[in-house]
């Protein structure tokens, strides 16, 4: 956002939606079999960074408080591929106290691309293991095998990665309780830094919500997967990890700072293949949304005509923002700071929102305590079903 100093800060984030096959569950934006379009791709994505800067923060320093390579499978590009990239977005080099973090998958990762990722400023490495059974993983439809990601955590190691993560989930077909706590129980010998867990869910246009509406994809029962985040609270808990976020663990130290720019509803600009973007300036006081096109075709000709999504972005009300600010701080374990509520949106709509949720709290899903907002343990458990009460409540 703009300071007296006419600079404006925000965290950075780049889609790269190339994958060498896409998984069963994928709902993400990305795409298999178009390596030969990433060249094309990064051009876009540096001409489209260049205009915000220019179009939308003229005249202004621009700060970069975090940047994430997401995807998709960034790891999936060559090291020539992702210098262009890096170099492109920050010509003088990454500043070294931004938190940069680059998504990877076991079968991409290799020595050689570790050690420019190191050389170009990325310090944060996120791996994508999902599962250490490769039953499972060739159900899921991943590429690689379990020895593939234990050596490659090894790697991390040996090379002296400092930060890095691992993305597990659990509630998979024909998992069994005793099956992920086995999984989990190996991932922590490696005592990564940080660890996020997402349970399975369906999407219809999935691979995978098409097999569970013919009834062919067997998943472990409710009491299964109650079990499991049992099995994981109380395994990150043995092992010193903070329950900082829903579905996020972390060695003190080590949350993820550029996701809880998302969580707190702080400035973030989105590049590429259906990005989206948050940004408040001069005059526009309670922010501003804008999303990139989703199919190739329609993001190539924005950034060859120059059409800019953010030149179209949409106002967000007092309202809109304060509820977006409600549900993304919720999923934080420390929930929200009331005064700070307060100082940002005013009496009057957080009082009226305490007021609508007070059955929420009064039937243990939510608790008033320490001055912030937050839910139970209970409540977490059905995060997802209470914000959409809440949204209702509110509406």
């Amino acid at each position: 956002m703009p300071n007296s100093r006419g600079k404006t800060s925000f965290a950075l984030y780049i889609h790269l939606p190339f994958c060498r096959k896409r998984c069963a569950y994928c709902d993400f934006i990305s795409t298999a079999g178009m390596e030969d379009e990433i060249p094309t791709y990064l051009e876009s994505i540096l001409r489209e960074w260049k205009a915000v800067r220019e179009r939308l923060c003229p005249g202004e320093a621009v700060e970069v408080t975090s940047c994430y390579l997401g995807g998709g499978t960034p790891s999936l590009l060559d090291e020539g591929q992702i210098e262009t990239l890096v170099t492109g977005l920050f010509p003088q080099g990454v500043p070294q106290d931004v938190e940069f973090t680059l998504e990877a998958n076991p079968e991409s990762l290799t020595p050689t691309k570790l050690t420019r990722y190191r050389a170009l400023g990325v310090n944060r490495i996120s791996l994508g293991v999902q599962s250490l059974s490769d039953e499972v993983l060739k159900t899921l439809g991943r590429v690689h095998t379990a020895r593939q990601a234990k050596n490659v955590i090894e790697l991390l190691r040996e090379e002296g990665w400092e930060n890095w993560n691992v993305d597990m989930m659990f509630g998979l077909p024909g998992e069994s309780p005793g099956a992920f706590a086995r999984d989990l129980d190996e991932i922590l010998k490696f005592a990564p830094p940080h660890l996020s867990a997402y349970c399975l869910t369906l999407s219809p246009e999935t691979p995978f919500g098409k097999l569970a509406k013919k009834g062919k994809l067997q998943l472990p029962e409710e009491s299964a997967i109650l079990e499991m985040m049992d099995i994981l609270e109380a395994s990150m808990s043995r092992a010193g990890y903070v329950h900082y976020e829903t579905s996020n663990f972390a060695k003190p130290g080590f949350c993820c700072r550029h996701n809880l720019t998302y969580w707190r509803l702080g400035p973030y600009v989105g590049l590429g293949l259906g990005a989206v973007s948050y940004l408040a300036r001069q005059g526009e006081s309670w922010g501003t949304h804008w999303e990139n096109p989703t199919d190739f075709r329609d993001y190539a000709r924005m950034a060859r005509e120059r059409s800019w999504a953010f030149l179209k972005r949409r106002p967000l009300s007092r309202e809109e923002a304060f509820m977006e600010v409600l549900l993304t701080g919720l999923r934080l374990s420390r929930g929200l700071d009331l005064d700070a509520l307060r100082e940002r949106f005013g009496d009057t709509i957080v009082d009226r929102a305490l007021r609508v949720m007070e059955p929420l709290v009064e039937s243990g899903w939510l608790e008033l305590a320490e001055g912030a907002l937050r839910t139970t343990p209970e409540g977490g458990r059905v995060l997802d079903a209470l914000l959409l009460e809440i949204i209702s409540d509110l509406g």
